[in-house]
């Protein structure tokens, strides 16, 4: 699958290494929100690596709505960041449901137990 802005991706060749697609351009993409492995690697805030080198975490993507997997389509939010490494994401907008749990203005929540909604 080709890697889409807003994902979260990390490289083929070091999987500790990743970030969120902020764009991409010919083949190459700039990433943002980086991880720790980048960081201690050097890089500033944002990194450049071709497209054929990344892997998507998952199909989850900063702006989509997802909604939770074990609850079902009633409890979602808009994906607004990841956070350890790709593996958990911070969504907000949520759904009355999951607002009716206590969650507050956001919350957080694997990836594993989020599907894009539509």
């Amino acid at each position: 699958a080709m890697v889409q802005v807003g994902q979260y991706v990390t490289f083929k060749d070091n999987p500790a290494a990743g970030g969120v697609v902020a764009e991409v351009n010919d083949g190459l993409a700039i990433l943002r929100s980086i991880s720790q492995k980048l960081k201690d690697m050097g890089c500033g805030e944002e990194t450049h690596e071709p497209v054929d080198n990344l892997t998507a975490m998952s199909d989850i993507c900063l702006g989509k709505r997802a909604y939770f997997i074990s609850d079902g389509p009633d409890f979602s939010g808009e994906v607004f960041e990841f956070q350890d490494d790709g593996r958990v994401a911070g969504l907000r907008n949520l759904s009355d449901r999951l607002q009716a749990l206590g969650s507050g203005e956001e919350t957080h929540e694997p990836v594993d137990n989020l599907q894009v909604d539509g």
